[in-house]
């Protein structure tokens, strides 16, 4: 279950967040919907990271403040700072190994 972050959250999400990943969407996107679904698959087999969602369309501040300019973009946060970033769909395989590189 993803947390919705908002302009009033997401700071204090982020830094309470020892293992998380934030997934920049919006809900009309097709990619978004499916890197959600490969989030929940990586999650379900790594159940201490943290899942975070932030809406492009309604939270556009904070999309600004995390330097997330396009969607599906995911930030990986460990220790409650965001230390990767990237954007674009990736395979679970792909998303294990970007947060598997990051410490």
């Amino acid at each position: 279950m993803y947390v919705e972050l908002d302009r009033d959250t997401y700071s204090a999400a982020i830094a309470a967040t020892n293992h998380g990943i934030v997934l920049c969407s919006k809900k009309l996107c097709p990619h978004c919907v499916n890197m959600a679904k490969v989030i929940e698959k990586f999650t379900a087999k790594q159940p201490e990271v943290k899942m975070l969602k932030v809406d492009s369309e309604e939270q556009p501040e904070v999309m600004a403040a995390l330097g997330a300019e396009r969607v599906p973009a995911l930030l990986i946060i460990k220790s409650g700072k965001i230390v990767a970033a990237k954007t674009g769909l990736m395979n679970p395989k792909e998303l294990s190994a970007l947060y598997d590189s990051v410490k």
